[in-house]
C-alpha cells in the first residue's frame, strides 16, 4: 500500500494491479493506472515479466501460415514421456508431434481438417489423444500409435455392409429361413479391443440340396479390422453369435474369423436350441460411434463430447446442444473410450435446453469431480449421479453469461490454493469456485473487456494457467483485430473477493510480440528424450517467429525488445482543498542490476508539465543486492496532482525488480 507520512508517500505494494474502470483519482492505493509487462514475482511492487525464446521447428514438414493449435499429451503415468502436438494454418493443415526428442514428426490423418484448424481441440483419456475437428465425416478421431502405420484414425469402426449368403457343397442342408449379420473386430491375441455395430441383416433359405450356407464377408473399410464375426437369428430379432460345430468346432465360443478369411461355411442346424447354445449377441447401439463433436472434456473415466459439427449427421443428428459420453472405462474393455451407447434401454447422451440459448461453446473441468458445459450465455453443471445409465444431471447455473471460447476455459486455482475453473464470457473473465460459485473477475478492467472484438474472424481469445507463478494468461483480440493483440495476466494470489463476491486486484496488461499468440499450452521447460516435469507456457503465433517458449531468462521477446512500466494512482494533498504539493527528488528501492537503466516520468496536473529522468541500478558499494537510487533533478513544484511512471522509458532489453517507490512530497501554498 501507499503510505503517507511527514516525508511523503511510500508505494511498496501494487498488488491491487491495473484498473482502467475507475477514474485515476478514485483508485485504491494499491492499484495502478497502468501495469504494463510487469508481474509480482519476487516483489509486491513490480518486476519486468520474463521474455520468450524461439523454438526451432525441426522435423517433418515445416509449419507454415502460423501455428493454430498446441496440445500437451501424456499417454501414460510418466511425465517424462509427454508429447507435444502442433497444428498450423496451411490450406491442408500440417499436424506434427514431438516425442522422445527435440524434433517433430508428421501425423497422418484419416480425414483431413476441413475448416478452422484454430478450432481443433484435444483430450487425453486411457493413454489416447482424441482430436475433435471439422472433417467430412461424422466421426471423432483418435491418434493410435499401435497401428502398423501410426495415424489419427476414426474412432470405433464403420458399420459393415450386409454380408451375402449362398448354398455351397452337395448334400442336404435343411431349407430353414435364417438371418445373418456381421461385425468388425480389432483383436490382440484373444483380446477384443474394439467391436463395430452389426451390419444390416441378410435373409437366406438354403435350397436343401447343399451341405452348407456360405457367408461371405462384406468389403473391409481398412480401419484396423483384424477379425470379423457372424451373428445369426431365426426371426431377425433374437441374435446369437454363430457357434461352430463339426469341422468348425474351433469356433465354439463364437465366430471370430481372421480378416484374411473372407468366407465362412455354416452347417449349424437352424434350430432355436442350437442357436441358444451360442453367446447372445449384444444389442444394436451398444457400440455406436462417437460423433464428430466440437469440444472434448473428460472426467478421468469417461470422454464427453459437446455439440456437433455435422448439420445432419447420422451419428450426431446435427445436435449443437447435445453432449455424448462414453461408458466408464472397464465396462466391457471393448473400445469403452470410443463408443457411445444408444440402445432401446440406454442413451449415452444428454441435452441442455436444445431449443434455448443456442449450441455449446465449450466445456471444462472436472472441478471437484464435476464437468461443466458452456453456451454463449449459459453455464451448465454436469452433476455426477452415480448411475451408470444416467451418469450426469445437467443443471443450469447462469442464464446471462457463458463462455465465448472453449480454449479460454482452464483449470487453475484460487487465492486459497483450491482448484477453480476460469473462462472468458462476452462480459469479461469469470471463474467457478468450489466454495463461492461463479465469480466475476473483470470489475477492475471493464474498458479492456469492452474492447474485445467478439466478431473476430480468427481467434477471439484463448488462455492458459501457469501454475508456477499462479497466473492466468488470457489473450484477447481487441478493437478491429481478428486475432489476439493483447494479453491480460491475472495473479490469483493477489485477487480477493469483495462484498459482492467479485474478485478484485491482481491484473496486469502485457503487449509485445507474445501478446499476438493464437494458441498456447504448457510443455516441458527442457525438451529432450526425457521431457522435464517443469512446465512453461509455449505459444504459437500467426506471423514471425511462430513457436516460442515463454517466461524465460531472455531479456526480450525472441529478439524484440519490450517496454515495461507501472503508473501508480495520482497523488495529491489530503490536508485541505486546493493545497498545492511539491515533489523532491524521488528514489526507488530495487534489485541491483548494473546494466539496467530505469526511467521516471513525472506528470504535473495531467499534462501541464512532463519531465523524464533516469537512474542506473549499479551497486554503490560492496556486493549490494538491493540499492536505493535517486532520480536526480526529478523534483516538481506547485502541483495540484502528480502522476508518476517508473520502469523502461522505451522498449529495451533488461529485467528489473522494484521493491518500492519513495516520493518525498511537501505541502506548498493554496492556489
Amino acid at each position: 500500500m501507499a503510505q503517507r507520512d511527514r516525508d511523503g508517500v511510500v508505494i511498496a505494494d501494487l498488488r491491487g494491479g491495473r484498473n482502467d474502470t475507475d477514474p485515476p483519482m478514485s483508485l485504491r492505493a494499491d492499484q495502478a493506472v497502468e501495469y504494463l509487462n510487469c508481474h509480482w514475482k519476487d516483489t509486491q511492487f513490480a518486476a519486468k515479466r520474463g521474455g520468450s525464446a524461439t523454438v526451432t521447428d525441426t522435423g517433418g514438414t515445416a509449419f507454415s501460415a502460423g501455428i493454430q493449435s498446441l496440445f500437451r499429451h501424456v499417454p501414460g503415468s510418466a511425465e517424462t514421456a509427454a508429447e507435444w502436438w502442433g497444428i498450423d494454418g496451411a490450406a491442408t493443415p500440417i499436424v506434427k508431434r514431438m516425442t522422445g526428442g527435440t524434433t517433430f514428426a508428421n501425423v497422418t490423418l484419416d480425414d483431413a481438417i476441413a475448416t478452422a484448424p484454430k478450432d481443433v481441440v484435444a483430450a487425453t483419456l486411457n493413454g489416447k489423444l482424441f482430436l475433435a475437428y471439422d472433417s467430412t465425416v461424422d466421426r471423432l478421431h483418435v491418434y493410435d500409435p499401435n497401428l502398423a502405420t501410426p495415424r489419427a484414425r476414426r474412432v470405433s469402426f464403420a458399420t459393415p455392409a450386409a454380408p451375402t449368403a449362398a448354398n455351397t457343397g452337395a448334400g442336404a442342408y435343411a431349407a430353414v429361413l435364417r438371418y445373418y449379420r456381421v461385425r468388425w473386430l480389432q483383436m490382440t491375441g484373444v483380446t477384443v479391443n474394439r467391436r463395430s455395430e452389426p451390419s444390416a441383416s441378410v435373409s437366406f433359405t438354403p435350397s436343401g440340396s447343399g451341405t452348407h450356407a456360405r457367408v461371405t464377408q462384406p468389403t473391409v473399410a481398412g480401419e484396423g479390422e483384424t477379425h470379423w464375426e457372424i451373428e445369426v437369428s431365426l426371426d431377425n430379432s433374437a441374435w446369437t453369435l454363430l457357434r461352430g460345430v463339426g469341422t468348425n468346432v474351433a469356433l465354439a465360443t463364437g465366430t471370430q474369423i481372421a480378416i484374411a478369411t473372407t468366407t465362412y461355411d455354416d452347417n449349424e442346424a437352424a434350430t432355436a436350441a442350437n442357436y441358444a447354445e451360442g453367446d447372445a449377441a449384444e444389442p444394436a447401439g451398444t457400440y455406436a460411434r462417437f460423433p464428430s463433436v466440437r469440444y472434448l472434456i473428460t472426467d478421468g473415466n469417461r470422454l464427453i463430447g459437446l455439440g456437433a459439427y455435422e448439420a445432419a449427421g447420422a451419428d450426431s443428428g446435427g445436435r449443437t446442444a447435445r453432449g455424448w459420453f462414453t461408458p466408464v472405462l472397464g465396462s466391457s474393455d471393448k473400445g469403452d473410450d470410443e463408443r457411445v451407447v444408444n440402445t432401446s434401454t440406454q442413451k449415452n447422451w444428454f441435452d441442455c435446453n436444445e431449443n434455448d440459448g443456442g449450441g455449446f461453446t465449450g466445456g471444462g473441468g472436472p472441478l471437484g469431480g464435476v464437468p461443466y458445459a458452456f453456451k454463449y450465455r449459459q453455464v451448465w453443471r454436469l452433476t455426477p449421479t452415480g448411475d451408470v445409465s444416467v451418469p450426469y444431471l445437467p443443471k443450469k447455473m447462469r442464464d446471462d453469461i457463458g463462455s465465448i471460447s472453449h480454449k479460454s476455459v482452464v483449470i487453475g486455482e484460487d487465492e486459497t490454493g483450491r482448484p477453480a475453473l476460469y473462462f472468458m464470457s462476452h462480459r469479461g473473465p469469470y471463474r467457478v469456485s468450489l466454495t463461492a460459485g461463479i465469480q466475476y473477475l473483470g470489475r477492475d478492467n471493464e474498458v479492456t473487456w469492452r474492447s474485445v472484438n467478439l466478431a473476430a474472424t480468427g481467434v477471439v481469445c484463448h488462455s492458459v494457467y501457469y501454475p508456477d507463478l499462479h497466473q492466468w494468461w488470457v489473450w484477447i483480440a481487441t478493437g478491429s483485430a481478428n486475432d489476439p493483440d493483447v494479453k491480460m495476466m491475472f495473479d490469483v494470489q493477489n485477487g480477493f473477493p469483495d462484498e459482492h463476491n467479485q474478485v478484485r486486484g491482481g491484473w496486469a496488461k502485457h503487449d509485445g510480440p507474445t501478446a499476438g499468440a493464437r494458441c498456447a499450452c504448457l510443455m516441458s521447460n527442457t525438451l529432450g528424450a526425457s521431457m522435464s516435469s517443469d512446465l512453461k507456457p509455449y505459444i504459437g503465433r500467426a506471423t514471425g517467429t511462430a513457436l516460442q517458449r515463454c517466461d524465460t531468462s531472455a531479456l526480450d521477446d525472441a529478439g524484440t525488445d519490450v517496454q515495461a512500466y507501472v503508473k501508480p494512482r495520482p497523488i495529491q494533498s489530503t490536508s485541505q482543498l486546493g493545497q498545492l504539493i511539491g515533489l523532491a527528488e524521488p528514489y526507488i528501492l530495487a534489485k541491483t542490476l548494473a546494466s539496467v537503466t530505469l526511467t521516471l516520468t513525472t506528470d504535473r496536473d495531467f499534462g501541464a508539465e512532463t519531465r523524464t529522468h533516469t537512474a542506473t541500478l549499479t551497486a554503490e558499494e560492496g556486493t549490494q543486492t538491493r540499492v536505493f537510487k535517486k532520480f536526480e533533478g526529478a523534483g516538481v513544484g506547485h502541483a495540484k496532482v502528480l502522476q508518476v511512471q517508473v520502469g523502461d522509458g522505451a522498449a529495451q532489453e533488461g529485467a528489473w525488480v522494484i521493491d518500492a517507490l519513495i516520493l518525498p512530497t511537501t505541502a506548498e501554498g493554496i492556489r
